[in-house]
Parts: C-alpha cells; sequence; structure tokens
C-alpha cells in the first residue's frame, strides 16, 4: 500500500524555526533578532511569539524572549520514555543472555 503524503504547512514549519533559534542561543533574545535569524518581518514574528507564550513554550523577560517552561515539560516526557524504553531492552538482553547461557 502507497504512503500517503501530506502537504507541509509553512506557518508551523516557520515556528518551528522560531524554537530552533532560540533554542541555540544562550540568552534571551529580542523579536527583531528572532525575525531577523529565521526570515519573517518583525510583526509576524510577535505573532508566533504570543501564540508560543500562551501555550507556554516561551517566555517574555522584559523586551526579550526565551524558551519557556512548556518545552520543558515535553522534554521531560520524551526523556521518560526513552529511559522506559532502555530499561525494557535490557531486561530483554538479560534474559536473552540468560536464556543463551543458562543450564
Amino acid at each position: 500500500m502507497k504512503e500517503k503524503s501530506y502537504k507541509r504547512i509553512e506557518t508551523v514549519r516557520k515556528t518551528a524555526e522560531i524554537l530552533k533559534h532560540m533554542g541555540s542561543v544562550k540568552v534571551p533574545t529580542t523579536a527583531s533578532e528572532i525575525a531577523s535569524a529565521v526570515g519573517l518581518a518583525v510583526g509576524t514574528a510577535m505573532c508566533h511569539l504570543a501564540t508560543l507564550e500562551d501555550a507556554g513554550f516561551v517566555q517574555k523577560v522584559g523586551e526579550y524572549w526565551r524558551i519557556g517552561t512548556g518545552l520543558a515539560l515535553i522534554w521531560a516526557r520524551v526523556k521518560a520514555n526513552l529511559e522506559g524504553e532502555k530499561m525494557l531492552i535490557e531486561s530483554t538482553l538479560k534474559e536473552m543472555e540468560g536464556g543463551e547461557n543458562g543450564p
């Protein structure tokens, strides 16, 4: 069966670029700097940032923006899931090793 191809949404792509940029800088940054880095008008970048702020993904600090705690919560869930998968794999490997070397 052929896998269906879906259209990409440019606005979501730009939002991802904003988040990636913000994640790559070590200090809070201005909307103007963010807009320039991702190729958007400042007003458009502000619309993205305001929406991301509502979701908790970014935080405004004075005239600067930084990554918000919402992304940290998502990362914590991803990390917990990966740790769970790692434990399951290690357990399975121990069982397999015990089965091969058993009596």
